[in-house]
């Protein structure tokens, strides 16, 4: 039986650096630009929701509410209603 090869991690973060660098996705909130408020509202969104439906609602909070006190300025119902498709309306009453 052939020894198995058995990677350190510090030998395997180049292979997935490598992997990473060919096929990661183009997401808005890997932008240089992003602000932690987007990458902070693309996680809470991501979870259990499937990465398609998320950009589109992403892009719209990210337009009407580019910062958390924006969105504390609005009512509640508006969150939930704009959390639209993504399940779990709780995470938009939450982040509210």
């Amino acid at each position: 039986m052939p020894t198995p090869v058995v990677r350190t991690p510090a030998g395997l973060h180049t292979p997935v650096l490598d992997w990473f660098a060919e096929h990661a996705r183009d997401l808005p909130w890997r932008a240089p630009q992003c602000p932690p408020w987007g990458v902070f509202l693309s996680e809470v969104m991501a979870q259990q929701t499937p990465l398609a439906r998320v950009e589109p609602v992403w892009r719209a909070w990210m337009r009407r509410w580019p910062t958390p006190a924006d969105l504390s300025a609005d009512s509640p119902g508006e969150a939930v209603r704009a959390w639209d498709r993504l399940g779990y309306p709780r995470r938009a009453l939450r982040l509210h």
